[in-house]
């Protein structure tokens, strides 16, 4: 059942195959240079392939929407320790099925994005990604949504919540420094396609 919320016309529901369009758009959304310069220019095809299947790091299955008069207006996107774990060689598979011989261009920047990410641990709940399409901001969907996936987490035995975020999304840090996330350590640092990502580790417990 969707939760509901104050707001008579705003709900979040769990993610459905059929979101697939509205999901490979705001992973991509959420992450506009850094997906792209990994998967190259036919990354939204790649995403929107994932996104209907089972047991993905992609997959609907760890998506959440929120609705806003019935118009998909934003998605978080999430998963544990456990879970990337046992997720990430059936993601592998599935992009290579996928991307066919372009897969094996794309492996020097799978390699180096991979390098650059931080192990997530077994009472870790990773936030992968957070999107609000631009006309429904400024009506703390974002928060909702933040606060929906904490839920999850900790109804499954999470004891931390984790994410990283570019070190340049100063709204969105100001946004999850206000939920009580706080930086750990040195932003890391990937050069991926002639371009140099940097992000933030944020952990709230």
């Amino acid at each position: 059942m969707p939760v509901m919320f104050t707001d008579k016309n705003i709900i979040i529901r769990k993610g459905f195959p059929e979101d697939a369009q509205d999901g490979s758009k705001l992973i991509l959304l959420s992450a506009p240079g850094f997906f792209p310069a990994i998967f190259g220019s036919g990354v939204k095809n790649v995403i929107q392939n994932l996104f209907p299947q089972r047991k993905n790091l992609f997959s609907f299955e760890h998506s959440y929407f929120i609705e806003v008069d019935g118009n998909k207006a934003g998605m978080v996107f999430g998963y544990d320790g456990k879970t990337e774990r046992e997720e990430g060689w059936r993601t592998g598979l599935l992009m290579i099925n996928y991307m066919k011989l372009g897969f094996i261009a794309r492996i020097p920047s799978l390699l180096k994005a991979l390098r650059a990410a931080e192990r997530i641990e077994d009472n870790e709940y990773y936030i992968s990604n957070l999107a609000v399409y631009p006309e429904f901001r400024g009506i703390n969907l974002g928060t909702k949504l933040l606060l929906k996936i904490e839920e999850e987490a900790k109804s499954g035995g999470a004891e931390k919540m984790v994410l990283d975020v570019d070190v340049k999304n100063q709204g969105a840090i100001r946004l999850y420094n206000r939920l009580g996330y706080t930086i750990v350590g040195k932003p890391r640092r990937a050069r991926i396609s002639r371009k140099v990502f940097a992000f933030y580790r944020m952990v709230k417990n």
